[in-house]
């Protein structure tokens, strides 16, 4: 599978797991050398408060670095979980089964800044409304997860084709059993780099990724696709690129639709 090139990957200095430990230790060390009085302490302190103020401190540190909020949950646990795993015993291939089984399915996460969204029946429904009503239109998922968007249009417009693109092992499995298991003939979930995809006949392209594949996405569109044709994301702009139409659903998370009419 040919892999995504440089300009499509982040620096190892802004992948979020990088930032996640970097917090950690930055933590552990305001903890022993910044903030003597709380060291002084820790002797005494239960080991459940050390751990707490562990998790805290580098949940502050972690947003300052650039990281989501809700990487706050997981700076607050981590510390907990490490304590505890140790002194649990855990066997250690079970730790490198679960980082396997995590990277399998999460590998875009790493460098491409693409972590697994999957999208709901709301935006299924609607893309099924923007879908050319012509028979034999064409309609692409670019990291199309575990094949939802697709299987459930596929269901919905018989007389139409289409494609689940996705580059994590685990979710393309889980879309190829999906496709097999649901018996329709008008749909392929496909294993491999969106970016060396041919979407020029495609007549609707679709894609949940994240902020930073946006530019060079919206580059690949512009030079392939055709006129007439249209390219929506779910929830993410292409920076100083105007969409021409906003669709805001009525769902919990209130996605936004951004269509581009090539």
């Amino acid at each position: 599978m040919p892999m995504p090139d440089s300009t499509n990957q982040r620096s190892y200095f802004q992948m979020p797991v990088v930032l996640l430990f970097g917090s950690q230790v930055l933590a552990g060390i305001f903890l022993a050398r910044v903030v003597p009085f709380i060291t002084s302490q820790m002797s005494t302190a239960p080991t459940i408060t050390v751990l707490a103020i562990q998790g805290v401190l580098a949940a502050l540190f972690g947003k300052l670095l650039g990281l989501s909020k809700w990487w706050g949950v997981v700076q607050l646990a981590l510390p907990f979980a490490a304590f505890y795993s140790i002194n649990l015993q855990i066997p250690a291939w079970l730790w490198f089964l679960l980082f396997t089984l995590t990277i399998l399915v999460f590998r875009n996460s790493t460098r491409g800044g693409v972590p697994l969204y999957l999208s709901n029946a709301t935006t299924w429904a609607a893309l099924a409304e923007l879908l050319p009503q012509t028979e034999g239109a064409k309609f692409t998922d670019l990291g199309g997860g575990v094949g939802g968007t697709a299987l459930y249009l596929a269901q919905h417009r018989p007389d139409a084709q289409f494609i689940s693109m996705e580059s994590a092992p685990i979710p393309a499995v889980i879309s190829r059993l999906r496709k097999t298991f649901s018996g329709l003939e008008n749909v392929e979930m496909r294993y491999g780099d969106l970016w060396g995809m041919d979407i020029s006949e495609c007549d609707l392209v679709y894609a949940f990724l994240s902020p930073v594949p946006m530019e060079r996405l919206y580059n690949k569109v512009k030079a392939e696709m055709n006129p007439g044709s249209v390219f929506v994301s779910n929830s993410f702009k292409v920076s100083g690129v105007e969409a021409d139409e906003v669709i805001e659903l009525g769902d919990g998370r209130k996605t936004k639709l951004h269509l581009w009419r090539l």
